[in-house]
């Protein structure tokens, strides 16, 4: 479940009138992704190359402090998560391993996460945060992680499961910046992308609130720069008092991540241009996307 990751900060992503995030494959040594690699679609909402590496590193910097290290990172933090590991949290107690690792084995056959599968699958299938199966585990995910395969299923699983999800309400409520995208993104990657009860303070329950808050939603009339600046006061109050089990221990540190978000609405970069400077704990520039940054 989506709900249960790491926060990181350093004091501690009509039909005719859709329009379509393109997915630009990368080469690597098994050939081009394949067609369940399927753009992102949300009427209204046109996310650039370079803005949906800004929305992936954003929650990236959040997550890790930088946008390079949380790749390898794993680790069991005793939150019923099992391990956590990668840029965004993947857990070993829900399937968000399984994805990743199958997707990972369909790219690259004989990596050395496949042998794992089957205790992945188990684990999940139980909801468990045991390590039974997973001798080695950790040492094996570190290895995959030097493999610029292994990165980019890491963005790929998160857009699939996370960025979507974001995009479809993002659709649903209106919203149109690609800053307004990122604040569903991470709100997603952090709290879970779905609603009570299976994510008491997830994306959707914030939403709600939200709409109710203000009194509607960019889709029915609200200034979306003022709804927005609403959605961080609910989430706030969500971080500081979770109903999610085992989040009042980390989460209130976490309000760190509304502050930076919020500070570049103050500071009018709805389009996250780039170089794109991370503010409040974490003092982190995300610089420009290069011909190999993964998207």
């Amino acid at each position: 479940m989506a709900s249960h990751k790491r926060a990181v900060a350093l004091t501690t992503t009509g039909v005719a009138a859709a329009l379509t995030v393109a997915f630009v494959p990368t080469a690597h040594a098994t050939g081009t992704h394949p067609a369940t690699d399927r753009p992102a679609k949300a009427a209204g909402i046109s996310l650039t190359d370079d803005q949906r590496y800004a929305i992936d590193e954003i929650t990236n910097v959040f997550e890790n402090g930088d946008i390079t290290s949380g790749f390898a990172a794993i680790e069991d933090y005793g939150d019923g998560c099992g391990y956590t590991a990668g840029y965004i949290g993947f857990c070993t107690q829900t399937d968000d391993d399984v994805k990743l690792v199958t997707y990972y084995d369909s790219q690259e056959p004989s990596n050395p996460l496949a042998k794992y599968l089957p205790a992945l699958k188990k684990l999940a299938a139980a909801g468990s945060d045991a390590h039974t199966g997973l001798g080695g585990f950790t040492s094996a995910w570190k290895q995959a992680a030097k493999d610029p395969v292994f990165v980019q299923a890491q963005f790929e699983q998160a857009h699939v499961n996370y960025l979507d999800p974001a995009l479809a309400e993002a659709q649903k409520v209106g919203i149109t910046s690609a800053l307004g995208v990122a604040n569903f993104f991470d709100t997603a990657v952090e709290m879970g992308p779905d609603g009570a009860p299976d994510s008491p303070d997830g994306l959707l329950v914030l939403v709600s609130e939200t709409t109710s808050k203000a009194g509607g939603t960019p889709a029915s009339g609200v200034d979306e720069h003022t709804w927005l600046g609403v959605f961080n006061q609910v989430r706030t109050a969500h971080l500081k008092n979770p109903k999610t089990p085992g989040r009042k221990s980390d989460w209130p540190d976490s309000v760190d991540r509304v502050q930076a978000l919020q500070q570049m609405a103050s500071a009018g970069e709805w389009n996250l241009p780039l170089p794109l400077h991370v503010g409040a704990d974490f003092d982190y520039t995300i610089p420009k996307r290069s011909a190999g940054s993964p998207i």
